[in-house]
């Protein structure tokens, strides 16, 4: 029996190398369609990102400008509150000097008035005192008169001597006795009855001294 094999190495390398030349084929195949997917996908990728990187790069610049301007802002807008607290201060001081001094005038005014109404009251009581005086005067004056005439007329009939005496008052005058000597009646005459503060008395020449001449009169004042 003849047991030996006769094996033809040259087949079945042959057979080895197209098995392995189809499945280099078939990964080579593979691998360059995953490289090109793969390619396509990273340029897809490539481009994808390089778009967003330009949105983001025009983006930053936007947000670089946008806070330019917001600082250029915030700058100005510090300035300007520097100056309106500057011009509040100067204001408050303003007005506070403008209150005080509105105080002080106030207050000078206030006492400006204090002492016009304590002047006007002295005026006033003074302008009394002086209309007081001045209707007494001419009731004293009017009194005088009616007295001189009345003395006049009775030396002229050739009536004796005779005694006057008049109280004068501040607002009224009060005549006293009328006297006449010889067969005259006595006159009493009341004008006013408040306090009196000066006395005159009227008279003719027999009341105080002998006269140079017939008819002469005398007029003298005492106080009381």
């Amino acid at each position: 029996m003849d047991n030996s094999l006769d094996l033809n190495m040259d087949s079945i390398v042959a057979e080895i190398k197209v098995n392995y030349d189809d499945i280099a084929g078939r990964s080579r195949a593979e691998a360059e369609s995953w490289y090109r997917s793969n390619c396509e996908e990273m340029k897809a990728t490539v481009l994808r990102h390089g778009e967003t990187l330009r949105r983001t790069k025009e983006e930053i610049n936007e947000l670089n400008r946008v806070i330019q301007r917001l600082t250029a802002e915030v700058e100005n807008a510090k300035c300007q509150n520097s100056k309106l607290e500057a011009t509040v201060t100067q204001a408050e001081q303003q007005g506070e000097a403008a209150l005080n001094d509105a105080r002080c005038k106030l207050a000078g005014l206030e006492e400006a008035l204090q002492k016009a109404k304590r002047d006007m009251a002295c005026l006033l009581k003074e302008y009394q005192e002086v209309m007081n005086s001045k209707l007494g005067l001419d009731i004293e004056i009017a009194t005088y008169r009616r007295l001189l005439e009345g003395e006049e007329h009775r030396l002229c009939e050739g009536v004796g001597a005779g005694n006057v005496c008049v109280s004068s008052c501040h607002g009224g005058v009060v005549c006293g006795d009328l006297c006449a000597s010889g067969t005259a009646p006595a006159v009493t005459t009341s004008v006013c009855s408040a306090p009196c503060s000066d006395n005159v008395v009227v008279g003719t020449a027999d009341a105080y001294g002998p006269c140079s001449g017939l008819g002469c009169s005398i007029v003298g004042s005492k106080r009381c």
